[in-house]
């Protein structure tokens, strides 16, 4: 890509050029990480919540960038071009200089408050049983062609690092691209460019209110990923957000409303899983999905909606859902729990909605009680916290605030923001060091009770800032806790 060719891409948004006659030069790579930065590249600076790259402009150049892309005049012997948008900016290079590699390739976004990542690794695992390869983006792992299973900070990249993915599996003879589109990404342009076969969203409860202000932004945003389909794309959507979905689209409802064209039918949970029908335009069809919860339902549902639409036989997309293993810390039951005569579950529940229907499956399954382990993360919607209380209060016998991941935020003013919103009369504990909380939890629970651990579900280390970040997976910690207690019993008998 050469020079005249990034500020022909950036003209929608260019302010003003400032090359300095280098029209002609051969643009190498497109970076925004002063570390990536190499001779021949081109840079794009962003004002970020804690440092702007602006500032390191003439490092970044002194290291051989050619040239910067800003938002602002830069030092006059710095060639840079000069967007109203930086963030856009990337997204269109990006485009330009991956070549469009969406164009190749099946590619499937999910947005929603909740049920991002089930929905995104059932679509990867059937697609992947029909002998499709390709790459998977998600809060768990990152599954690119070709590489190891990795572990990114971000539900969704930003957009160079989307389209050099999307360009690596194109080149490795992918056929797929499956990735969690969150409401920072369609925020921050990091999918702008890119264009879905199929663009679903789960719900839209509340979450994130810290970054979108309002409630209405934050739909609007969600919303956006229908403004990226491709020609003749589908947009899947539940019955009950139907309703805002009122561009011109080719839309698949997918719920228990009668208008549903998917409509989902007798739905029966189990410590086992999830079965139910589906009854659709091709026929009805009785499916099983590994993971309990009525809202797995509806995951499960967007799936085999979306395959059925693009072509699949219906038969082997269920078939294929009915081998699912499941998600890392989505309703995880502790086998190991057995060994005490209680059941042990961890989950990623971490807003009132998911943490609402994480526990209604939890009555489903047990005659005993439920204690619940649970506390808010740092740097997020502080407005959540008392909700989270309200309603894990509601569905437990015993509830237990600890800490999640503080991220730089005091836990224990954490932890009272939370308190605030339990209810009078309500059986809790606060407790501030995690593996003691899940500890007493287990002493607690007697013969026949369950043990919701929620909030981090998949996560390997709680984050108390960005200097320190603890070794801390729920699950190993609970094992660790079960073996101890059972020895414990054992010499006691």
């Amino acid at each position: 890509m050469r020079v005249e060719e990034v500020v022909e891409a950036l003209r929608p948004i260019l302010i003003e050029a400032r090359l300095n006659g280098n029209f002609g030069e051969n643009i190498v790579d497109v970076v925004n990480n002063s570390s990536r930065v190499k001779p021949g590249c081109l840079f794009v600076c962003h004002k970020g919540k804690r440092f702007d790259s602006h500032e390191i402009a003439q490092e970044i150049y002194n290291k051989g960038a050619r040239v910067l892309v800003s938002d602002r005049p830069l030092n006059a012997n710095i060639p840079h071009v000069i967007v109203s948008d930086t963030r856009l900016a990337e997204a269109i290079l990006a485009d330009v200089f991956y070549t469009r590699p969406y164009g190749k390739l099946l590619v499937v976004g999910v947005t929603g408050t909740n049920g991002k990542t089930t929905s995104v690794h059932l679509f990867h695992h059937v697609l992947q049983s029909f002998s499709s390869a390709g790459s998977l983006l998600g809060t768990v792992y990152y599954e690119i062609l070709g590489e190891p299973r990795f572990h990114h900070d971000n539900t969704t990249p930003n957009a160079l690092e989307i389209l050099r993915a999307m360009r690596k599996t194109v080149d490795l003879g992918g056929s797929h691209f499956v990735m969690e589109v969150s409401s920072h990404a369609l925020a921050l342009k990091r999918v702008e460019t890119v264009r879905f076969d199929i663009a679903a969203l789960t719900n839209i409860t509340r979450d994130h209110l810290d970054f979108h202000q309002t409630f209405e932004e934050y739909t609007q945003t969600k919303l956006h990923i229908f403004d990226l389909l491709k020609e003749n794309g589908i947009a899947l959507i539940s019955d009950e957000y139907a309703h805002l979905l009122n561009r011109k689209v080719r839309k698949i409802v997918y719920g228990i409303a009668r208008h549903s064209q998917y409509r989902i039918e007798n739905i029966e949970i189990s410590r086992h899983g999830t079965k139910f029908e589906v009854d659709c335009p091709a026929g009805r069809y009785r499916l099983w999905f590994r993971t309990p919860g009525y809202h797995n339902a509806y995951n499960a549902t967007l799936v085999f909606a979306g395959l059925v639409e693009l072509g699949y036989d219906p038969n082997d997309v269920a078939g294929s859902i009915a081998t699912f293993p499941g998600v890392d810390g989505r309703f995880q039951f502790i086998p190991e729990a057995s060994l005490l005569g209680i059941d042990v579950v961890v989950d990623f529940a971490h807003s009132p909605d998911a943490l609402e229907k994480t526990l209604i499956t939890a009555k489903h399954l047990t005659t005993g009680r439920i204690i619940t382990v649970f506390g808010a993360g740092g740097q997020a919607d502080r407005g959540k916290r008392p909700m989270m209380a309200q309603v894990v209060c509601r569905y437990s016998d015993v509830s237990i605030i600890t800490t999640d991941d503080p991220r730089g935020e005091d836990p224990l003013e954490i932890l009272a923001e939370v308190e605030r919103g339990v209810p009078p009369g309500a059986a809790y504990l606060v407790i501030p060091d995690r593996r003691e909380a899940i500890e007493t939890a287990i002493t607690l629970a007697n013969r026949g009770d369950m043990v919701i651990v929620a909030g981090r579900g998949h996560e390997e280390y709680q984050i108390f800032s960005d200097e320190r970040r603890i070794p801390f997976k729920d699950a190993d910690v609970i094992k660790q806790i079960i073996f101890q207690e059972y020895q414990r019993e054992k010499r006691h008998v």
